[in-house]
């Protein structure tokens, strides 16, 4: 069976996700998003090479759209899938993972 785990920064962006999404359309829509994103990370346990290369920010980094985030992650041993950050896609994610 595959599995995903989320990095504390990953942890700290989806419930800094959570709380936006619910200050700004409610806590319907809030656990709509948040819970999309937890099929995402099964999806991703499941097909771990469906996110595209970023080996340009840091090496063996990989990332995948999400709504209007973008879901950073690594392979890791076992074939864990690392979920690194999930970041909104008009950040300025280089300087967001560099520090990672």
């Amino acid at each position: 069976m595959s599995s995903f785990k989320l990095s504390r920064k990953a942890k700290d962006d989806l419930r800094s996700i959570a709380k936006f999404t619910e200050r700004r359309w409610g806590v319907a829509q809030r656990n709509v998003y948040i819970k999309k994103f937890d099929e995402a990370f099964h999806d991703l346990a499941e097909s771990p090479f469906s996110g595209v290369s970023s080996e340009n920010i840091k090496s063996g980094y990989r990332k995948i759209p999400h709504g209007a985030h973008i879901i950073f992650y690594k392979i890791g041993e076992n074939d864990c899938v690392e979920i690194i950050r999930i970041l909104h896609q008009s950040m300025d994610v280089r300087s967001k993972l560099l520090s990672t």
